[in-house]
């Protein structure tokens, strides 16, 4: 794969460093994020190889992650990519969530003193 070079802007470099020392980011954003500034030709450029073994991560996703940067920017890399597919289907829609509330609000059978789910999943398939 080719090897892509990371040269961060004075902004970019900023807002990594504001990005990281942030509490509210996913660990792999910041991951992500310390990576570009591992990978970085003007700061410390190390190798692929150094970056995966000091973050945790592989080779790969280092050449990933700064292809994505320069290909795309700052902003691809940091923001998760939305999904190609729609992921796995729903298998509870409205109608039978509404009835799965419908039955647990609803009294036991046989006196039993409360809803378990293999109760409630048994009363829902008949």
């Amino acid at each position: 794969m080719k090897k892509h070079l990371v040269r961060l802007t004075d902004d970019d470099r900023t807002e990594l460093r504001v990005f990281t020392r942030s509490g509210t980011r996913s660990a792999q954003a910041i991951t992500r994020a310390r990576l570009l500034v591992m990978a970085d030709e003007q700061g410390e450029s190390r190798n692929d190889a150094d970056i995966a073994r000091a973050l945790g991560v592989t080779v790969h996703t280092v050449e990933v992650t700064r292809k994505r940067y320069v290909q795309h920017g700052l902003q691809a890399v940091l923001q998760r990519a939305p999904r190609k597919d729609k992921g796995v289907p729903q298998k509870v829609d409205g109608r039978v969530e509404a009835q799965l509330i419908t039955l647990a609000c609803s009294d036991t059978p046989n006196g039993e003193p409360a809803w378990t789910l293999q109760m409630l999943g048994d009363a829902l398939v008949r």
